[in-house]
């Protein structure tokens, strides 16, 4: 073979690997345009935002792992308070209806056995799951934001746009905000969201979303510092060379925040009860922790017990076991000389999945430990808890959970974590 016809075919080869990898870019290409385009023509209503969080990140596993209470008296539901009324028009009645069978077809196995065939596993178990569990472990999802409860500024674009250069102007400006917040990305090529927080370095985009929470435990955002959010929108918006669109008015979303930051006043609220002792001897710290694992309570974060429901929906924690008296904490490997004048079991009603069902499990190992221990359940007030006190407590979370759903905001949800276990 001739050394020209030999160049001519190498040629050939160059040019047909050129003419094919033009073909695959030209194609991936079309396809981002396409998912660019799909989601673009989108309202991010509070529904439009629903349907991508699902599609593109399902539900994950949710959980936390709060510390003993202190100073949170007038949080707790009581028994001998007033019982709210739960109405239900004629207009809500299906809803409800259905929301009940839903709910029934999705119910954790809660029913309570503490015979010693249901133990959940020894200390060395325990201690293995504690470490596997996250205080906050829905802040690591990259879930969308929610128009329930978040300012969201959209930034369109065609893309690719590199994850550094919008993660640079980002952080140059977002430490002057207090709220949560995230910048979202349309993954380019992908037309997957993610956080780019989490993304690696090469990561590309074609479409931003720049999202503020509107309320947090410390309160309802200002006007200060949504002026100072949508200034870091401007600012990315002129960075990137692209348009800059609010899903709503300052003025609307200030007014949402109010009007959040009630509700979440009015619903911030724990049921609890304790295990007292009928002696002034107290209760032996190593029993207590032999019955806490008999109930498959787990010793974990914060140096107390959690009940936690591996088959929930939503939120994965139950409630919590604490020492009633300071320093609120229990030993890792408590010895026979170490005595607790007091148990307190709490839960936090919103961040519950389930909460009725959730203070009924509560209530049985509460009274399982008095029953094995010699004590007796008492109320927030020291006062012995009388079945009419039980259910009064359990017909208050009854309505706060259908006052929540009614509000769109799901106990147990990720929105109702955000809110209050943030």
């Amino acid at each position: 073979m001739s050394l020209q016809l030999a160049l001519l075919l190498i040629g050939l080869v160059v040019i047909a690997a050129v003419i094919i990898g033009s073909y695959d870019r030209a194609r991936l290409a079309k396809r981002a345009k396409e998912l660019t385009s799909q989601v673009r023509t989108s309202t991010f209503t509070r529904e439009a935002l629903s349907i991508l969080d699902k599609a593109f990140h399902p539900v994950s596993r949710l959980d936390f792992n709060p510390k003993p209470l202190r100073g949170a008296a007038k949080r707790f539901i009581r028994g001998k308070d007033n019982i709210p009324v739960l109405t239900i028009n004629e207009d809500d009645a299906a809803f409800y209806e259905e929301l009940e069978r839903i709910e029934q077809a999705a119910s954790m196995p809660i029913d309570v056995d503490l015979s010693p065939a249901s133990i959940h596993g020894d200390v060395d178990q325990a201690d293995e799951a504690n470490n596997l569990s996250s205080s906050s472990s829905w802040s690591k999802n990259t879930s969308m934001p929610d128009a329930t409860i978040d300012f969201v500024i959209e930034l369109p674009g065609k893309g690719p746009l590199s994850r550094n250069r919008a993660l640079g102007i980002y952080k140059q400006n977002e430490y002057l905000l207090n709220k949560p917040r995230r910048l979202y990305g349309l993954r380019y090529i992908e037309g997957v969201w993610s956080n780019l927080d989490n993304d690696s370095d090469t990561a590309q985009y074609s479409d931003l979303l720049l999202a503020i929470q509107l309320v947090d435990k410390s309160g309802a955002i200002d006007e200060s510092e949504l002026n100072t959010f949508g200034q870091l929108g401007l600012k990315l918006a002129d960075g990137l060379n692209r348009p800059s669109k609010m899903a709503t008015t300052f003025e609307l979303a200030l007014q949402q925040a109010t009007e959040l930051d009630s509700f979440c006043q009015q619903y911030d609220t724990i049921a609890g009860l304790n295990v007292m002792p009928s002696s002034k001897q107290g209760f032996s710290e190593s029993e207590v922790k032999t019955i806490a694992l008999e109930a498959g309570l787990q010793f974990g974060p914060m140096d107390i017990y959690h009940c936690k429901n591996d088959e929930a929906v939503g939120c994965r924690h139950m409630f919590s076991m604490a020492n009633l008296f300071e320093p609120g904490t229990f030993h890792v490997q408590p010895d026979n000389e170490e005595q607790v004048k007091g148990l307190t079991f709490f839960m936090q009603i919103p961040c519950a999945y389930a909460p009725a069902k959730t203070f009924d499990k509560m209530v049985a190992v509460a009274e399982l430990f008095s029953q094995k221990l010699g004590g007796y359940v008492s109320d927030q007030d020291n006062h012995p808890l009388t079945s009419d006190g039980t259910l009064s407590i359990r017909r208050h979370i009854d309505y706060m959970a259908s006052e929540m759903q009614k509000a769109g905001i799901m106990p147990g949800s990720e929105i109702a974590l955000r809110l209050f276990n943030a």
